[in-house]
């Protein structure tokens, strides 16, 4: 689509009758007033909804002390059906960031301590939870370190042998699941390594720490988030377990527009991995609830427990980042078929959240834009994104984007964000997903030659040739990425794929 094209999409959206319906009273009202936060929720929603990975999605915003919440799209394709403030989604694996916060809550009552050894808190005999004597303790759980497998008992198998019916498998595993085979699982698990040392994201471990929570303060996991964060926020519409009324309002989950199972996570364990369903107007109370620093359960759970490197840490179970753009606490998540991003800015008093009922990494890639932009337009801080400034003009033509580029580089250097190479590196694969093989090229070229000491770059424009059956060329920038970056396995795997290929043809 021309970038004339989209722009004239917008203009015509926002000047036309802008409506909401009450939900209360189905009340009509005309807006009389749009603001910058709303006018870029719209234009990136509008875009978001021209690709065919998803049908719908909702928006919500906090900041400077107002709350913003919009839908878009149908909930079921040609069925008119746009999502609504009741709308329950399926949050996944944000539940996560729940759980840490009960367990900081934990922390702060004396309950427990980070350092305590989870055999503590399990009945039995568990000398396979630890490793030459190291035990896996609660730290190492809440920042996935602690070696437990991924997932519960066969679930990991499947995604070995991965296909359309996966999802359909999964869900009779996770259906037939109980506490009993949780546990005996637990017994049989083999630590490899020295917890706390290499992480590995286990909703195993997650779950886990809701039966911790339930043994200390002997209540229920959720009556404590009740008790603990829904009172406390005002969430009235997050829930593990919905109502028939409510599991009527509960968005049907689609995966590349086939319907697919619900997670069935809270109906036999604790869901404290990824059980909860929850609507946009909650999100965003829980957003506020999130950047009140001024409670102590908040500050707790935002502590860094696991150091990646200077831009990334993991806090109770919250993703913390450090770039240009401040402090963020965040976390993904993704059901069968549904998304949900959610971002908090302590700093700035502000969070964003988009979700759809759509799964997959198409889904997820789709709305994560979608909150790219909407933060590049409305943040109080850091520099404008330059892929997002060039990437339809790249679309219209590959020379003229470059050039854009280069001029903006050239008069607006300190405007946009020119060091973060994963920039260009997006717009390559956004050209790639569109088939635009020869324009994603000559972005990756672009790239490596402001990146030329980077190992990433190369490895992009190596898969932009094999794309194009260039396959010399190909090998060639696999192997100065593996050059640079010794550890890079798939440019191992694609060097030895490329060889094979050659000598076939030999």
């Amino acid at each position: 689509m021309k970038t004339e094209l989209i722009l004239i999409l917008i203009v015509v959206f926002l000047i036309s009758c802008k409506k909401e319906t009450n939900d209360t009273n189905n009340k009509v009202i005309q807006k009389t007033e749009i603001d910058s936060v709303k006018i870029s929720m719209d234009a990136n929603a509008i875009l978001s909804l021209q690709d065919s990975a998803i049908t719908s999605l909702s928006i919500g915003v906090y900041k400077d002390g107002k709350t913003y919440i919009e839908h878009y799209g149908e909930l079921d394709k040609g069925k008119k059906n746009s999502p609504t403030n009741n709308t329950f989604y399926e949050i996944a694996s944000l539940t996560k960031t729940l759980t840490g916060t009960l367990i900081a809550q934990a922390v702060l009552d004396n309950k427990l301590s980070l350092d305590d050894d989870i055999r503590k808190y399990l009945d039995g005999e568990f000398p396979n939870l630890e490793y030459k004597g190291n035990p896996i303790l609660i730290r190492h759980i809440l920042t996935h370190t602690s070696r437990l497998p991924s997932n519960n008992k066969g679930i990991d198998e499947l995604f070995k042998h991965k296909n359309d019916s996966i999802f359909f498998k999964l869900n009779e595993i996770e259906k037939q699941y109980t506490k009993e085979k949780y546990f005996n699982h637990l017994k049989e698990v083999v630590i490899d390594t020295l917890p706390g040392t290499i992480y590995r994201y286990s909703n195993m471990g997650a779950n886990l720490m809701g039966h911790v929570l339930e043994t200390v303060y002997e209540k229920s996991y959720t009556t404590l988030l009740e008790d603990y964060i829904f009172k406390k926020s005002g969430m009235t519409n997050t829930k593990m377990k919905l109502n028939s009324q409510e599991h009527d309002q509960l968005a049907n989950a689609y995966n590349k527009g086939v319907l697919v199972p619900h997670l069935p996570l809270s109906k036999t364990l604790w869901g404290a991995e990824g059980g909860l369903k929850s609507t946009m107007p909650d999100l965003v109370k829980y957003m506020q609830f999130q950047l009140d620093t001024t409670q102590q359960v908040v500050k707790e759970s935002h502590k860094s427990l696991y150091t990646f490197d200077q831009s990334e840490e993991i806090g109770y179970f919250w993703r913390i980042d450090h770039n240009e753009d401040g402090v963020n606490y965040n976390h993904h998540g993704g059901a069968f078929g549904m998304n949900t991003y959610f971002f908090v800015y302590p700093e700035f008093k502000m969070g964003i959240s988009v979700t759809t009922n759509s799964g997959g990494v198409e889904g997820s890639t789709v709305i994560r834009e979608v909150f790219e932009g909407v933060l590049d337009d409305i943040k109080p801080f850091g520099k404008k994104s330059i892929g997002r400034a060039i990437f339809y003009k790249c679309l219209d033509t590959i020379d003229q984007g470059i050039a854009h580029y280069n001029k903006l580089k050239k008069d607006h250097i300190n405007t946009y964000n020119f060091k973060d190479e994963s920039e260009l590196n997006t717009i390559g694969y956004k050209l790639l997903r569109k088939g635009k093989i020869e324009d994603a090229i000559k972005i990756f070229e672009l790239a490596v030659s402001e990146f030329p000491s980077s190992s990433n770059p190369y490895d992009s424009l190596g898969e932009g040739y094999f794309e194009n059956k260039q396959y010399d060329l190909a090998l060639q920038n696999y192997k100065k990425s593996l050059a640079l970056n010794t550890s890079n396995e798939n440019a191992k795997t694609m060097i030895h794929k490329i060889e094979n290929i050659n000598n076939d043809n030999l």
